[in-house]
């Protein structure tokens, strides 16, 4: 035990001390931070230059005329309806000698026939604009349809009603049965990314090790080292060491990224939510597609002590499961050219436990989820899904069980193959050879 601690300290402080490492430390929470300004940003200033669109309405009734209420109900909006010619081709040859961007053509019966309808651009208007210009009409439309039917259109909106369910989890407890606040669309965004860190961080550091190998074997220098310490000490020493690299760089990107995007949102906010009461974005207060109040509800998605400490568990879980098994390949080749047969193999469970994450997302309580979520392959990723929707205390540990013993067996199948690859040099390794390492004995 005591060489093993010694690999592992060796593996830890060499690669702590390196330039790269150190870099990269810095940089992480820097980029995270970068991304998440450049997303205030985009949502702050996406608005920012006028819109001006020229209405050319040819209906009898002149229906575009109800469009000048949106100049007067939102007179901060970057969105302008502007009036001056009759005909299309008219607006159209002046577009580029008038301060208007956009030409939007009223037909003759706009409300049998509102297909007819299209805008025309010398720059192109956003998806906002767009949409806010596509919500006027349809108003319009809609009450001028209603008067048709002698309907008044006051009545109409008095009796038509938008359902948006609040969802409540009832859960039963020792004392009786409990509700509790369901956040859905919040833990989907929560489930998705913990899911991807987990696949990112286990692939990234698993290599790391592939590569350790990989590069100890090449360089002759494991010759050395296994003259003191056993093949297994070695690969063991190895793993944990880059796993305690991986956990203390995650942990300052962790706090770092907090520090600095808790400052950003302090000094961004503001900037928002004057947009925001002032009409000048014509949605909700729009963050990487979900709107502020969202992203503050994402605190309250679930229990944070049990979503940080498993997100920890099934990272290092995962990481040591993996990571042996990437080991064991680094011994076994010479060149990171050669990895790329053995490595499908490995990394395809990742793959696949990205792929049924929708299925998960959408059933996190149904069998399938509930299947995966137990295979020590896929749990690390598949029950990170299903964590900020609520899982039995019961399943948590059948899981964590299994993948401890999954990561004992890819252990011991590593340490077997690890023990002879790692002194063969100049062959070509397959997998029937692999297959008799496993069996070798002494």
């Amino acid at each position: 035990m005591n060489k093993i601690w010694l690999v592992i300290q060796r593996e830890y402080l060499t690669r702590v001390r390196k330039k790269s490492f150190i870099i990269m430390t810095i940089l992480g929470p820097i980029l995270m931070a970068a991304f998440y300004a450049l997303l205030i940003l985009v949502a702050i200033s996406e608005e920012e230059k006028e819109h001006r669109v020229m209405v050319v309405d040819t209906s009898p009734v002149k229906l575009g005329d109800a469009l000048k209420y949106y100049n007067i109900r939102r007179p901060n909006s970057k969105l302008r309806f502007v009036w001056k010619y009759d005909t299309y081709d008219q607006a159209r040859d002046s577009i580029y000698n008038e301060n208007y961007s956009s030409i939007l053509f009223i037909p003759r019966d706009p409300v049998a026939h509102p297909a007819g309808m299209f805008l025309a651009f010398k720059e192109r208007p956003s998806i906002s604009i767009k949409n806010a210009i596509e919500i006027e009409l349809e108003k319009i439309i809609e009450e001028q349809k209603l008067l048709m039917y002698n309907i008044d259109p006051a009545v109409f909106d008095s009796v038509r009603v938008k359902v948006n369910l609040f969802e409540k989890k009832i859960k039963e407890t020792e004392t009786g049965v409990r509700e509790e606040v369901e956040f859905a669309e919040q833990k989907y965004v929560v489930s998705f990314i913990s899911g991807m860190l987990i696949y990112i961080f286990i692939l990234m550091y698993g290599v790391q090790v592939l590569r350790g190998v990989m590069e100890e074997k090449s360089n002759r220098i494991v010759e050395v080292i296994v003259s003191s310490v056993k093949p297994f000490q070695l690969m063991m020493g190895k793993i944990i060491g880059i796993a305690w690299v991986g956990l203390t760089q995650f942990l300052i990107w962790v706090v770092f990224s907090g520090i600095v995007i808790t400052v950003l949102s302090l000094a961004f906010a503001p900037n928002i939510m004057d947009q925001v009461q002032s009409g000048s974005m014509q949605t909700q207060a729009e963050f990487g597609g979900m709107n502020v109040g969202s992203i503050l509800e994402l605190f309250q998605v679930t229990n944070l002590s049990v979503m940080i400490g498993m997100f920890i568990f099934y990272f290092l879980g995962g990481y040591l499961l993996y990571s042996s098994l990437f080991a064991a390949i680094g011994s076994a080749i010479d060149s990171e050219s050669d990895s790329q047969q053995f490595m499908l193999p490995i990394t395809m469970p990742l793959i696949f436990s990205i792929a049924i994450g929708q299925s998960v997302l959408n059933n996190p309580e149904g069998a399938l989820a509930q299947i995966f979520s137990f295979i020590p392959l896929t749990s690390p990723i598949v029950m990170m899904v299903r964590i900020p929707f609520g899982v039995a205390y019961w399943e948590l540990a059948v899981s964590a069980l299994l993948l401890i013993g999954g990561f004992v067996f890819t252990t011991w199948l590593a340490a077997r193959i690890y023990r002879t690859g790692i002194l063969m040099y100049g062959k070509k390794v397959t997998y029937k050879e692999l297959w008799k390492w496993l069996w070798y004995k002494g």
